[in-house]
This record gives C-alpha cells, structure tokens and sequence, in this order.
C-alpha cells in the first residue's frame, strides 16, 4: 500500500514540472542580446517611494493634474488614466519588476524592457493612447503586437513589452524584424547567462549595471591598453556597479568584473601596489582643504607591476632601473595632497606629504636635474639638507624631507610650517571617518568652495539661473571618491542627513517649478 502511494505521489509531482514547464512564459530579461556592452536595471518601485511619490503631500498634486487633464478626455479615456494614476499597475505593465535598458551592437537601437503583467490591461492602456494620438493604432506582427509614436517604436506579447528609440520608416522596419528574434530569444542566447549579468542582478542598488570596455571605441580602448601584455584584454573587462539613493546620500559603487585570467592577475597585482591608508597627514591639512587626496602606497608593488609594461620598460633604460626602483621603494606609506585656496591673483595654493624610507629620491632629482629639460629662469636649488626649492617665472615649489615626511608646497608660508598640526583639520571635516580603511580616498568639500571670495564675486554677479545653481549647490555637503580592495565607491553627500537623498532633488525641482 504504501509502495503504490509513494508511486502515484511520483507521476503526480513528475506531472506537475512537466506542466509547469509547458506553461511557463519566456522570461523578459530573454530578449537583452548576449553581446549587450551596457546594460541597466531600474527599480522604478523604489524609486518612486524614496522620492516620496507616495507621500499624502503629493496626493494633491495627483488630484490637480488629474482635474487640469479631465476637461480635455472623453469620460472612457479619463477613466481609465485615473486608474493608472492611482495604481501604475493598472497599466499592464509590472512597475514593481525592474525596468532594464540596454545598447547592443546586434541590436543597435537603444531600447527599454519591461516585464508585462497583464497584457489586455496594456492593450486597453494603449488603446486610450491611440485615442488620444499620442500613439498609432495597434497592428500585429510575426509573435507581438505593436505601435508606434514620434521616435519610439512599443512592442509587446504576453511576457515582455520593448520601448526602442528609432528615427525615421527605415529603421522602424529594421527593428520591427529583429525584435521577431530578440523575443524568441531563450536564456541561453541572451545575456542571462553572462558571469556579469548575473553578479549585476544580485545587487540591491535602486539602479543596477554593467559596462563593458568594448564599449569604448576602439582608439580609445587600445589607449587604455598601451603597453600591456597582449594576453591582457580590455574588452574582457566589465565594470558592474549600482547607483542607490539613501537619507543624505547618493552612493555609485563599481568593481571590476572578468573571467580573463591575465585580467584577474594584473587586477591582483594593482591591489598589491596598495595599502590601507593610516591617514597619517590628515593633522596637517586644514579643515577647509578644498579638495584632498589620501592614499596608501607599496612603492616596490607599484615599481614591479610598472615594470611590466612595455611602454615603461621602453621609457626607463637598463642602467637607470635600479636607479628608478630605488626612487619607487623609497615611498612606503601614505601619499596625501591637498588643494588649499584659489585666488584670482596667483596660482591655487597645494600642499603635499608622503612617507619615505629615506631622502634618496629627492637627491636624485637635485643630482639629475640638469636632464630634467628644465626651461630658461627654472632652477632647482638646495636649501638646506634634504630641503630644496623649484624656482620658476610663475611661482616656487618647496620640497624636502623631515623626520622620513616627504613635503612639498608651493606656499612659503605653508613651508616654514611644515610638519605642525593645523588648529582645525581634517579629523573635523565632515568626511573625516569616511577614510578609514581606504586604499584611496578623494574628497571635494563644497562648504569651502563656495566660502572662496572667487565663488562669492560671480555669484553675485550672477542672474537668476547662477542663483539656483549656488543654491542647489550649497545642499551638498561633500563629493568622495574611494577605493576599497576591488570596490571603488563615489559619494555625493548632503548637508540634510536625515532625509532621502532623491526626495531633497525633487522637494528642490518642485520648489524652483513652483508646486
């Protein structure tokens, strides 16, 4: 008895996945082409919510819009966008599924993809359109139905609905026929089964992507790849990343992604050039640096993956490579700058530290500065031991070495207090715990710059539209770039911590649009 239950249970549950199977429509992402070079996926749901779409402040506005368009509608047309309105979904389209765009060579036409969930609803939602003329009428083709309206082309079957930007009768035709193949299209021969696809779908960003190297035109990608081994393909590299709006922030993280495995090692060997930084300058720059660097340098890492490259090898000659070794391996640490002011009246002001072993490298240069190329009125002048100055026509450049800090400022006043903490640094910055742990950090403090008398003078010299750019601006709090390992991560952060990054850009787009 209980051999012929567990035999039924059997072809019962073998029924079950053969159904399913024979029932299942083709996925949406089926129809993006393997060869796609950028692709990106939007998660429209969230966005909406965090730009406060949502919120019962904005129902009014709906309400308004919605009576401004009823006057001009039949009652069948406004009934039916009243109930999009209230519930995108109505519209047979999947708003809480992401949205991808994509650019293929195969497929040359740049073009969205959205999921379909209910296609009478769309076909009704299109319908209303074509009342309107915003849309030609629906025709079918070979597998979907479709329409047109001024540069787009929107076609759709049960699973998919494609939106692609095309100009003029020969290229609506084109993609016509190829969008046939693009939605007969299974895993398989898409870029489902791409490694960089799939590590882009598992990002929990609000917009996710993929960016190939091919697709940078060729002149440019062979630039990239000067000096290379030849094993090292650029095209075999992918950059997949995700822009993710939070409260006070807009965070752009990226890394790269390959399956080369020369790719993989030069990759490791970029990450062995450098450290964590241990922000040892930070003290030194004033808490209004306009823009500071920081990064954590191996110079014997940096010198042996430079060495590589038969661009370098062929610039730096066999007698001077352990010269140009030693010069490298004397840095070990970090290596901050900073830019301190801008005036109308000289050349911006800079600042720079670096850990060293020893002054080796700041002799070379003295000893070898005759072939420098050095121009008519340029000199480099020792000082002091292990001090030196760069004079020139425009300005001079101080340098030197004190207690194994490499220094070098073009300020004379910045010089004679070389190594003595500023009375309010970067540790007070707001960016100041954002460093820590970064192999690389960037920062551009908007506070300072709009506090320059240069930024002052042209805003007030400005009309209406200077006036929104210095108000807009002055949200912003800091721009930081960084990189962490194998992730690299932009940062626009706000001075307004506590409220969404997206609903501060459209509370700040309805206050200038007067809603």
């Amino acid at each position: 008895m209980a051999k012929k239950t567990i035999s039924r249970l059997s072809v019962l549950a073998v029924l079950i996945v053969f159904l399913a199977a024979c029932s299942k429509t083709s996925e949406y992402t089926h129809v993006i082409p393997a060869d796609a070079s950028v692709v990106a996926s939007i998660n429209l749901k969230s966005l909406a919510s965090k730009a406060g779409l949502d919120d019962k402040e904005n129902e009014a506005a709906k309400q308004k819009v919605l009576e401004a368009l009823k006057s001009g509608m039949n009652a069948a047309t406004f009934q039916q966008l009243e109930k999009v309105m209230k519930n995108p979904g109505e519209s047979g389209i999947d708003v809480a599924s992401p949205f991808y765009v994509f650019s293929s060579s195969s497929f040359p036409y740049p073009t969205v993809v959205g999921k379909v969930s209910n296609e009478d609803n769309l076909h009704a939602s299109l319908d209303v359109m074509a009342k309107e003329q915003i849309c030609q009428p629906i025709s079918e083709a070979d597998g979907y139905s479709f329409t047109t309206m001024t540069g787009s082309l929107l076609a759709f079957n049960s699973s998919t609905v494609l939106i692609v930007n095309v100009s003029g009768t020969t290229q609506t035709e084109k993609a016509k026929e190829a969008i046939t193949n693009l939605l007969k299209q299974t895993a398989d021969n898409s870029i489902v089964k791409s490694g960089a696809f799939q590590k882009m779908e598992k990002q929990k960003s609000d917009i996710n992507f993929l960016a190939s190297m091919e697709a940078i035109p060729a002149t440019y990608r062979n630039q990239i790849s000067m000096g290379l081994p030849t094993e090292v393909k650029t095209e075999d590299i992918t950059l997949v990343g995700g822009l993710n709006f939070e409260k006070g922030k807009i965070a752009l993280k990226t890394e790269n992604y390959t399956e080369n495995e020369a790719v993989k090692a030069l990759i490791k060997k970029q990450m062995e050039s450098f450290g964590k930084a241990n922000n040892t300058f930070v003290k030194y720059f004033p808490s209004s640096t306009l823009m500071f660097f920081n990064v954590g340098v191996k110079g014997e890492g940096l010198y042996n993956l430079l060495s590589e490259n038969k661009e370098f090898r062929h610039t730096v000659s066999i007698a001077k490579a352990d010269e140009v070794k030693e010069l490298f391996g004397s840095f070990n640490g970090d290596i901050s700058a900073g830019l301190i002011n801008v005036t109308m009246n000289s050349a911006p002001t800079f600042m720079m530290y670096a850990d060293v072993k020893n002054g080796n490298a700041l002799e070379t240069i003295y000893k070898n500065k005759q072939s420098l190329g050095m121009k008519r009125g340029e000199d480099i002048i020792q000082l002091g031991k292990d001090e030196y100055v760069y004079k020139t026509k425009g300005m001079n450049i101080f340098f030197g070495m004190k207690d194994k800090q490499m220094y070098a400022t073009n300020d004379e006043l910045l010089y004679k207090n070389v190594g003595k903490a500023a009375d309010k640094s970067i540790k007070d910055a707001p960016y100041a715990s954002d460093m820590k742990g970064k192999n690389i950090f960037v920062a551009i403090n908007a506070d300072a710059i709009l506090d320059l008398p240069v930024v002052k003078m042209v805003a007030g010299f400005g009309g209406q539209e200077v006036k929104t750019y210095i108000e807009l601006a002055n949200k912003v709090s800091y721009l930081s770039m960084s990189s962490e390992g194998e992730i690299s991560e932009i940062d626009l952060c706000l001075k307004d911590k506590d409220v969404n990054a997206l609903k501060q850009i459209v509370d700040f787009a309805k206050q200038f649009a007067g809603m």
